[in-house]
């Protein structure tokens, strides 16, 4: 992780290296597969900023205490699959790697090969 880390040349418009949670898995042909994520910021309402539930009529209520604490595992749920900012981890299968849909440069797929020590591709995901 280190040596790719040091290496990695990130695509024009990525964040910082430490903005996003980096995690590996090898691939099937032995490669280094390497997703890096933007975690995105908690969905739970804070003090600052309520919770409401839209209804059908387009009026809206606020969220009940149950409803808070699904989106609070839900989050969780959701850290733990992507990881940390400036966290850099090993998965068990490439399949466990996490994935964004229309991320952009908040996900960055990297392929490295550990035989010639060369990043093969660093690209940014795309958008809809």
């Amino acid at each position: 992780m280190q040596a790719i880390e040091a290496a990695v040349v990130l695509p024009e418009g990525a964040g910082a290296l430490d903005e996003y949670s980096r995690n590996y898995a090898v691939g099937p042909d032995g490669k280094v597969l390497a997703r890096y994520v933007i975690p995105s910021e908690s969905s739970v309402a804070d003090e600052d900023h309520g919770c409401e539930v839209m209804l059908a009529n387009f009026d809206s209520r606020p969220c009940t205490d149950e409803e808070v604490a699904e989106m609070v595992r839900d989050d969780q749920a959701r850290a733990e699959r992507i990881g940390k900012a400036g966290q850099s981890r090993w998965l068990e299968s490439y399949s466990e790697l996490p994935f964004v849909l229309d991320a952009g440069c908040g996900l960055i797929e990297i392929v490295y090969n550990p035989h010639s020590k060369q990043i093969e591709r660093a690209e940014c995901n795309g958008e809809a």
